[in-house]
């Protein structure tokens, strides 16, 4: 890995700094009372500054896992164990910027430190590497910054991307940014991509071709087990079947609400899973107020249809539907679809919307095999819904389609860690 930075890259590193250390001065007078209200800043503020704890026992090698939110850290924490398996004796040191991924991590030991990924400042940065001393580090799908990435650079640690993501606005971004880009990007060893679109975008942004290995998306090696306890669910059911239209943004809550609506009317139960948790109570009260008995999942009643108000239940949740939505698929300006692998693990039908960029690798495979419906509006939705709710022959060969693409996707996992051990210079 090359140490020096071009003079266009540290005067880009320069003016990152002044920048972000100007944003730090309004956030520092906020910050007493945000953590009144925000569990990130109450629990991580120490974090936030590199002041991570550091575990009693440091075996070699030291190995530094990130996934900034939760669909990140679940592919990380996958990738956490097996790496267990490759170095038994290792020390892994994981980051997140999620709550809920910090409580799980340590009630579940997965990790031997878990931390809020601290502030991007020289400061912050420079504490946590000298505390955690890192052998390697690794970032789940996506989140780039220019002072972890200098650090990594300036200490010669290996940098790997892992089930890499790269975004048309990432791309758009660094291309212009060229000095940033190479801040960034130049600091990494490897970049374990999902798909061929994913490479263009490195390359377009002057990653060399050496760098980048398309493997596939990860998620398809990790299997979700029915580890939930959904018995109250089930028993809420009491025979129906069920649609379950996961990962909703608010645009799609209401380009759905007539679907929501025809299918209630039909007696088929329904089961909504917001984004975002926090909107469950507006989402309940919309539909009560348009006459559909709601209620939230930790409020469960006699109701026509729920909203998931938990997190981590939503893949179990998914085995016990008759087909399943995934969300972020309804708007081309935004989010670009959210993970459909998880409904197929399920052995379910699967349903998106037209705009699925994030996955569109895996997805064509999937609208190729016919495996897959995508619906444009509120009448296909509804009549895609009753064709597969009543056609049993049709639902099984979409399934059973669903099941060959996601076993031929299946090893990427085993091909990262081939990569690891390529990359990294450190004994098993």
């Amino acid at each position: 890995m090359e140490n020096k930075l071009s003079l266009r890259a540290s005067i880009a590193l320069g003016i990152y700094r002044g920048l972000y250390a100007l944003c730090l001065i309004p956030a520092f007078c906020v910050a007493p009372i945000l953590g009144k209200f925000s569990r990130r800043i109450k629990e991580g503020f120490n974090d936030y500054f590199g002041n991570v704890i550091i575990p009693s026992e440091m075996k070699e090698p030291v190995l530094w896992v990130h996934g900034v939110s939760m669909g990140e850290s679940m592919v990380a924490l996958g990738f956490v164990k097996e790496l267990r398996k490759i170095y038994p004796n290792s020390t892994i040191l994981f980051t997140t910027t999620h709550p809920d991924v910090v409580k799980d991590v340590k009630k579940k030991e997965i990790a031997d430190s878990i931390a809020y990924f601290p502030l991007d400042n020289y400061r912050s940065m420079n504490r946590i590497f000298n505390r955690w001393r890192p052998d390697a580090v690794f970032v789940s799908e996506t989140d780039f910054w220019p002072e972890f990435s200098n650090q990594c650079r300036q200490r010669n640690i290996p940098l790997m991307l892992i089930n890499g993501r790269i975004s048309s606005k990432i791309t758009s971004f660094y291309t212009h940014a060229k000095g940033l880009s190479e801040v960034v990007f130049g600091a990494f060893s490897a970049f374990a991509v999902q798909t061929r679109t994913d490479a263009d975008n490195l390359l377009e942004m002057g990653v060399p071709l050496d760098k980048i290995h398309i493997l596939g998306n990860m998620k398809a090696d990790f299997t979700h087990t029915n580890q939930v306890n959904l018995s109250d669910i089930s028993a809420w059911l009491n025979g129906r079947k069920l649609v379950v239209f996961g990962s909703l943004h608010p645009e799609e809550f209401e380009f759905l609400k007539p679907v929501f609506k025809r299918l209630v009317s039909d007696k088929i139960a329904v089961i909504i899973a917001p984004r975002n948790i926090a909107l469950a109570d507006s989402w309940v009260n919309e539909l009560t107020k348009d006459g559909i008995n709601t209620s939230k999942k930790t409020e469960l009643k006699n109701s026509e249809i729920v909203i998931l108000d938990t997190i981590g239940e939503l893949a179990s949740v998914y085995k016990l539907s008759s087909a399943s939505f995934v969300g972020g698929s309804l708007d081309h300006n935004k989010t670009g679809g959210h993970n459909p692998l998880e409904v197929l693990q399920q052995n379910v039908p699967l349903l998106m919307g037209p705009y699925y960029r994030n996955f569109a690798d895996i997805v064509e495979q999937l609208k190729k095999a016919n495996a897959i419906e995508i619906i444009n509006n509120a009448e296909e939705g509804y009549y895609t819904f009753k064709k597969i709710l009543n056609d049993t022959s049709f639902a099984e060969k979409m399934t059973n389609a669903g099941k060959v693409v996601l076993n031929n996707n299946k090893g990427v996992v085993e091909k990262t860690i081939n990569l690891v051990n390529i990359h990294l210079s450190v004994n098993k």
